[in-house]
C-alpha cells in the first residue's frame, strides 16, 4: 500500500533572478504562518514582485531583509504571530495580575492555550493571589474581591433542581421533578 505525502515541489527563479525568493520563502523568513500576509503586503506597496513562469512571484532578497526589520512590531494586532514559549507568557504573567483575556489580547495565543498555561503558572508558582486578585488603583497592594452572588437564594434552589433534572441516576430526576413541580403551584 502506497502511503501520500504532501510534499511540494520547490519551484525555481526565473532566469537572472537566483538572488529572489518565492512567496513560501519570504512567508517563512518573516515568521508568517501562511503566503497570505505575503500577498496583503504586496498589496499595501511595501512588497513588489517579479513575475516568472505561470504567474509566480519572486521577492529580491534584499528588499525581505529590509522589511524583515520594519515588521518586528512587539503586542500589535497586526503585527505577524510570533510562537510565544511557555517561559516568556509566565513572565508575563510574573509582571502583573494579568487573567486569561489578558494573556490572549497581549500575547495573541489562543484561548486554550492561555487557559492551559494560566493554569499551570497558579498551580505551580503559587502565584498567592486568587485569580480575581486586582492591583489597587493608586496603590501597589492587591485586593481580593469576592464576586457576588446576585441571584436569590429561591432562584439558586431552583436552578440546583434543574441540574438534578439532568442526573444520570432515575430516582434523583423525579425527585428533582416532583420538587420543582410543587415550587410551581
Amino acid at each position: 500500500m502506497l502511503t501520500q505525502t504532501a510534499t511540494r515541489k520547490t519551484i525555481r527563479p526565473p532566469s537572472g533572478f537566483e538572488d529572489h525568493l518565492c512567496r513560501r520563502d519570504v512567508a517563512a523568513l518573516l515568521g508568517f504562518a501562511s503566503e497570505f500576509k505575503v500577498r496583503q503586503l504586496e498589496k499595501e506597496g511595501p512588497l513588489r514582485p517579479i513575475r516568472g513562469a505561470m504567474g509566480s512571484a519572486w521577492y529580491p532578497r534584499g528588499q525581505i531583509e529590509a522589511l524583515r526589520g520594519k515588521i518586528a512590531r512587539p503586542l500589535s494586532p497586526t503585527a505577524p504571530r510570533v510562537r510565544w514559549p511557555d517561559d516568556a507568557l509566565i513572565a508575563l504573567l510574573r509582571e502583573k495580575p494579568r487573567t486569561v483575556v489578558d494573556l490572549v489580547v497581549d500575547a495573541g495565543i489562543s484561548i486554550s492555550r492561555a487557559e492551559r498555561v494560566y493554569r499551570f503558572w497558579v498551580t505551580h508558582e503559587g502565584s498567592g493571589q486568587a485569580p480575581s486578585a486586582r492591583p489597587s488603583a493608586g496603590t501597589g497592594e492587591t485586593k481580593t474581591e469576592e464576586p457576588a452572588e446576585r441571584r436569590s437564594g429561591e432562584r439558586l434552589q431552583h436552578d440546583a433542581l434543574v441540574r438534578q433534572l439532568r442526573d444520570a441516576n432515575p430516582q434523583v430526576r423525579v425527585a428533582a421533578f416532583e420538587k420543582l413541580k410543587s415550587q410551581r403551584r
